[in-house]
């Protein structure tokens, strides 16, 4: 039961951090997943203009405390299991998390940048699956 709670959390967390990162993308669509407790003061008409205010970054910041939070919970997932499926859950884990980390060095704007994944991230990834502790 604890492994599929683990499991869960992961997989909340990922999906999280797709719509932070997809928050221009989803917009254009018509959609904002952003709960609208977090937003505090933000306002949608900004977005809709593309204008990424503080307020809004306030709403994205509290929004990756939560995320953060999940990764957190669900890490022990990647140490639950065996074989491939441990390096696999590792890599999975890590890749999200270092989504969440280009997120906040930009501030949470997506406007400028969608922050993803590339070749240049796969040295660092491997050595933070080998060293995992």
């Amino acid at each position: 039961f604890r492994r599929v709670l683990f499991r869960s959390a992961v997989c909340t967390a990922l999906q999280l951090v797709n719509f932070w990162q997809d928050l221009e993308r989803d917009l254009v669509k018509g959609r904002i997943y952003v709960p609208r407790e977090s937003w505090g003061g933000a306002a949608e008409a900004d977005l809709l203009r593309g204008a990424f205010t503080p307020e809004w970054r306030a709403a994205l910041e509290t929004c990756a405390v939560r995320t953060r939070a999940l990764f957190a919970e669900g890490r022990p997932v990647a140490d639950g299991v065996s074989g491939r499926l441990r390096w696999e859950l590792r890599a999975t884990w890590l890749g999200g998390m270092r989504v969440l980390d280009r997120l906040h060095a930009q501030r949470f704007d997506v406007f400028g940048r969608r922050p993803a994944l590339g070749f240049r991230d796969v040295p660092a990834i491997l050595w933070d699956m080998v060293t995992w502790a």
